[in-house]
């Protein structure tokens, strides 16, 4: 007899916090969890957004395929949105992608008050994380992947000025900053780095403001 596998399927019932820290989970806590059996072919972890999203009955589910490569060039889990109408959840997107750990969070991106939706991608050999980002419209039950996204390491929302930075551990840390563009991320071009450079001097703070100040005044 084949062995029946089980997941635990998490379902979110409370309000996720704006989170401004790099690699923290915007997930606060679990309120049920329980037990489901499943094929052998797949995991799945299911998000009931009611908090997040409120009367919007959305449910994500991120479902990874066991016998999906590890090969980050190819897809290994698939995202679907769903809306519950009527009783019945009812797809209303879905991407195919790779993620590596399966982490989810919610933050705002845009700065139109709403959450997006962001999956964790890759983690390099220095932990530093990517994630694809879907900005949400509630008003039409729609989503938008941002193209390019995923290719920012750490990514962070600074929403007083209206960009994307990052911190990237490596052999020297270094800042790059990142704007949405239509469907797309738009890439400044500035790199500021940390620590001593070559005068034994550490300027990071004062290259981030006037790095800021440059791309702001040129917009």
């Amino acid at each position: 007899m084949k062995e029946t596998l089980y997941i635990l399927t998490f379902v979110l019932f409370t309000n996720c916090n704006n989170g401004t820290g790099r690699n923290t989970s915007a997930i606060d806590s679990l309120a049920t969890t329980v037990t489901a059996p499943v094929s052998s072919e797949s995991s799945r972890v299911e998000i009931v957004c009611d908090s997040i999203y409120k009367n919007r009955n959305y449910k994500l589910t991120l479902t990874t395929l066991n016998n999906a490569s590890e090969d980050e060039l190819r897809f290994n889990s698939i995202l679907t949105i769903e809306k519950r109408i009527n009783g019945n959840y009812l797809e209303i997107f879905r991407d195919s992608i790779f993620s590596k750990v399966q982490e989810v969070r919610f933050d705002d991106y845009n700065n139109d008050g709403l959450k997006d939706i962001l999956v964790q991608n890759i983690s390099d050999v220095r932990s530093n994380w990517t994630y694809y980002l879907y900005l949400v419209d509630t008003t039409s039950d729609k989503l938008e992947k941002i193209k390019g996204f995923e290719e920012i390491k750490n990514p962070r929302f600074i929403a007083k000025d209206n960009l994307i930075d990052n911190y990237v551990n490596s052999g020297r840390n270094w800042t790059q900053f990142h704007r949405i563009k239509g469907d797309s991320i738009f890439n400044y071009g500035v790199t500021i780095y940390d620590g001593e450079n070559d005068n034994g001097n550490v300027t990071y703070d004062m290259e981030y403001k006037n790095a800021v100040k440059k791309i702001l005044s040129g917009e």
